[in-house]
């Protein structure tokens, strides 16, 4: 007795109750593979790891009823990835999760109709969120169905063109606890539907109206509502000044307002707006007159006037008001001088987000101005900044060491201004695409100092060779994206080095003539979360490093092979991939119709390709009608060998193209 005793194996799970074990799950978020690993372990856990997932996000339709069965708690539904929707699916979704389910993303799906809705509607009493957008054959009685989700809070329908004011009228009466709802493009709806969303939708938070054919007639409805905070009018072209006009007297819940785009609204109307918290304006013109017609406001927080025409004037009544102040975004626009903007900076000295991309008058007076009044910057964007001198960019790293996203790209930034930028250990963003100044050494900074750093663009930086490259692999474990593309020196061993780096889901290498298939297949085997991967260009990778591709990167979801040396054995390989969705096959001379075809066939998930138009008359007919049945959309382009540029002379014709 006491040898069979001693012979039981005790599970230490068992010790645990199952709330203790859906904690330890819940920490089980950085691998997509952990949870199914633990799963496979025993009976005990696969019954366990069932009952704690409640969101899901299929890859295949076909499987939809077992993976719901199995999951049978889920209450947030993706289907994004899931382009072939039929009502058969929606009826299986509507039988099985009738009692959980809350939330569904039929976005990126096709197929299904306004009985599959209806179903899902009348069956699942919790669903509070539904997302149709793109749904274009979507007609009024698809409208009608969803009207049946009488719980329903959170409604997206961008771009159901179909549908009509009687359509979002059902909706109106029959979804009244609305709190957000999307019609941007719905080109059916007017000032009726609208009208009526706004009388018999008492709770709505945020309206998206953007492009409809609505005109001021709605607006005295909209303004009635109580809780009204986020308004986008964008590309309403029947609004005018005298919209903006009512904006002052009504809707004081009002948080953010978006006019962009409203070729009828002139600085005459933005200057009457006087009763909001957030106000993002784009495409006109930022004169003394508007800014001073913003001043009561407050409590603004953040604006955005991004492609507007700003005048100094304008910029310096902005610094005048609005104390609490913590966004600023003048991305492109023409106007913003040294003097606004320091002026700006000065007075606002918590900002924490500043994005002057494109502002090619500024120098480095605003960025020392900017840095010793704003040192509480958590994100700062100046692409393009080109009068800044090299020396300017020594003053980020040493003033502003909160930083945590900063894009300089195309700067004329150098080594020193690296080394400063590496003083900034929270940052975790970091774009330095096209500065040809930097190199090994001044990346070396941040690699020893930028722990924390998880997005690294070096696009077309040619001074960087493989030293730089494995100071980054080496010092910031957490790195998910790089960019090394058109990086000429690049060697495999980069690869190596970055395969290390066991969270990276985004590498981007093409045009790098020296990386070989040994290279990817580091990468393949060591970076095994890999979702996105671009090795255009590299001609040195064929079949043999597709191979560990498929074997090891079953995450892999895009992929463009354009420029390789990949036969058919390497594009049908990668047909074992299951995530794969998006491929990109330009000018791959070891490819034949037959080949290709295959592939394609086999993989069973692809629901987009690129190919060169030659191949749309190689290919059988029968096949591409079978493939796009399946959900695939096919790219062909007509794009004739390209010969690479030499990344200097680029730049120098890019900028022959800026005025």
């Amino acid at each position: 007795m006491k040898k069979q005793r001693c012979s039981e194996k005790i599970n230490l799970f068992d010790l645990l109750s199952e709330e203790i074990v859906f904690i330890i799950l819940d920490c089980l978020n950085t691998n997509p593979f952990d949870k199914k690993s633990f799963s496979l372990v025993c009976k005990s856990f696969y019954i366990t790891e069932s009952k704690h997932r409640k969101k899901l996000k299929p890859l295949r339709q076909e499987h939809l009823p077992a993976v719901l069965i199995r999951y049978s708690n889920t209450t947030h539904l993706d289907l994004s990835l899931c382009p072939r929707i039929n009502d058969h699916s929606l009826f299986a979704i509507s039988k099985i999760t009738s009692f959980t389910l809350q939330s569904i993303d039929l976005s990126r799906s096709w197929g299904f109709s306004s009985s599959g809705l209806l179903s899902l509607t009348l069956s699942c009493k919790n669903l509070k969120e539904i997302d149709i957008s793109n749904a274009v054959s979507l007609k009024d009685a698809g409208a009608a169905a969803l009207a049946e989700a009488k719980n329903l809070e959170k409604l997206w329908m961008g771009r159901c063109k179909m549908v009509t004011d009687m359509g979002v009228g059902c909706i109106a009466v029959g979804c009244k606890n609305l709190k957000l709802i999307s019609l941007k493009w719905c080109l059916g709806v007017g000032d009726l539907g609208v009208g009526l969303i706004a009388v018999k939708c008492k709770e709505i938070r945020s309206l998206d109206l953007s492009y409809l054919p609505i005109t001021n007639k709605c607006l005295p409805s909209i303004l009635k509502l109580q809780h009204l905070e986020d308004l986008i009018l964008e590309g309403c072209f029947g609004i005018d000044d005298c919209s903006l006009a009512a904006l002052k007297h009504r809707c004081k819940s009002l948080k953010v307002l978006d006019m962009s785009s409203c070729q009828n609204i002139s600085h005459l109307g933005l200057s009457s707006l006087t009763s909001s918290i957030g106000v993002p304006i784009s495409d006109h013109q930022v004169t003394l007159s508007i800014a001073n017609g913003l001043k009561k406001l407050s409590m603004l927080q953040s604006i955005k006037l991004d492609g507007s025409v700003v005048t100094r004037a304008g910029l310096k009544a902005i610094g005048d008001w609005c104390v609490s102040l913590k966004e600023l975004s003048l991305s492109k626009c023409d106007g913003v001088t040294d003097e606004g903007l320091s002026y700006v900076a000065t007075k606002h000295r918590d900002l924490r987000k500043l994005d002057i991309t494109c502002c090619r008058k500024i120098s480095d007076v605003s960025i020392t101005h900017v840095t010793s009044s704003c040192t509480g910057l958590t994100s700062l964007r100046m692409e393009s900044c080109t009068l800044v001198p090299r020396e300017a960019f020594v003053l980020i790293g040493q003033r502003c060491r909160f930083l945590e996203e900063l894009d300089l790209t195309d700067n004329e930034i150098d080594d020193e201004g690296l080394k400063s930028i590496s003083r900034c250990s929270k940052l975790s963003v970091l774009k330095l695409g096209i500065c040809l100044n930097i190199t090994d050494g001044g990346l070396a900074h941040v690699g020893m100092c930028c722990s924390k750093l998880k997005e690294l663009d070096l696009y077309r930086c040619v001074g960087i060779m493989d030293s730089g490259i494995l100071t980054i692999a080496c010092g910031c474990p957490d790195l998910e994206m790089i960019n090394i593309a058109y990086l000429k020196d690049i060697t495999d061993s980069s690869l190596l080095s970055l395969s290390k780096c066991s969270r990276l889901n985004t590498f981007e290498s093409r045009g790098c003539p020296l990386i070989t298939s040994l290279g990817l297949a580091a990468i393949a085997v060591g970076c095994k979360q890999l979702i996105k991967l671009d090795i255009k260009w590299c001609h040195n990778i064929n079949d043999v490093g597709m191979l560990p591709l498929a074997h090891f990167s079953q995450n892999l979801r895009q992929i463009n092979l354009s420029y390789t040396s990949v036969t058919d054995v390497g594009l049908l390989s990668l047909a074992s991939i299951s995530c794969l969705q998006n491929m990109t096959i330009l000018h791959v001379k070891g490819l034949s119709p037959n080949g290709l075809a295959a592939a394609l066939l086999a993989c069973g998930g692809i629901t987009k390709v690129k190919l060169q138009a030659a191949f749309k008359q190689l290919l059988p007919q029968p096949l591409i009608d079978h493939l796009q049945a399946r959900g695939c959309v096919f790219q062909w382009r007509n794009k004739v060998f390209q010969a690479e540029l030499d990344p200097k002379s680029w730049k120098l014709l890019l900028e022959d193209t800026v005025p």
